[in-house]
């Protein structure tokens, strides 16, 4: 006997055709989950501001002509919220589903991801100025007898940054201390891992961990801020 849950579970999906929509919502619908369609990227930005969610669903036409500011733009959502690439088998009308990522739960197919909505209680996001930037960096081991391990930025925001790295990744919830050399203030940087992508995990731009200052100097905020300001303007053009 299933038991209904304390909250009304509502996914975003991003789909342009009606009648690939129609598909979806059925499957959500027959569980008993509510769907909100939109037929842009553009649009999720705004809505995830105000409206919280309880998973997110992108349509793979839509995710093949997106631009990477576009896919860039849908981190913080995907990291947040289970979230899943759907597609349609040409011949049999299949429903395929593909998790962008394992942070908020696993599902191999529509019906499963309804469920796994249906269990998670909606979910305001509050989106980050994130721009592609690369910005040399050091990562600094706790043991000081250790080399420090060279690496760069992907994409940097005023309140942390992605790095990229392969194995062995940090895991989620450590803190680390990372040199951003490129900067005219180069001292240590402490920071706290929230997220990592291994090699090989489909959506993202590569592999490595997405990290939140904590302890950083004014001087290096007023800075990076410049910068994102500066390359914000340069993507607007």
């Amino acid at each position: 006997m299933s038991t209904k849950p304390p909250f009304t579970p509502l996914v975003l999906l991003v789909c342009r055709s009606a009648s690939r929509s129609q598909l979806y919502r059925s499957v959500l619908d027959n569980k008993g989950v509510a769907c909100l369609m939109v037929t842009s990227l553009k649009e999720v930005q705004a809505l995830a501001a105000g409206t919280g969610f309880s998973g997110l669903l992108l349509d793979m036409p839509i995710m093949v002509k997106a631009t990477p500011a576009e896919r860039q733009a849908l981190d913080d959502l995907q990291r947040a919220l289970p979230c899943a690439y759907l597609n349609i088998a040409p011949v049999t009308d299949t429903i395929r589903l593909m998790m962008v990522n394992d942070l908020q739960g696993t599902a191999t197919s529509i019906k499963e991801f309804a469920e796994l909505s249906a269990r998670f209680p909606p979910r305001l996001v509050a989106l980050k100025d994130r721009v592609t930037l690369h910005l040399h960096t050091l990562l600094l081991p706790g043991d000081t007898s250790a080399a420090p391990v060279p690496t760069v930025t992907l994409d940097v925001s005023v309140g942390g940054c992605f790095l990229f790295l392969t194995a062995p990744l940090p895991e989620a919830g450590s803190q680390l201390s990372l040199q951003l050399i490129s900067l005219d203030d180069p001292a240590p940087i402490m920071a706290t891992v929230c997220w990592c992508n291994p090699f090989g995990a489909p959506g993202k731009a590569g592999p490595g961990t997405g990290v939140r200052f904590d302890l950083i100097s004014p001087a290096q905020q007023e800075q990076l801020l410049n910068l994102v300001q500066q390359q914000t303007t340069r993507m607007s053009l």
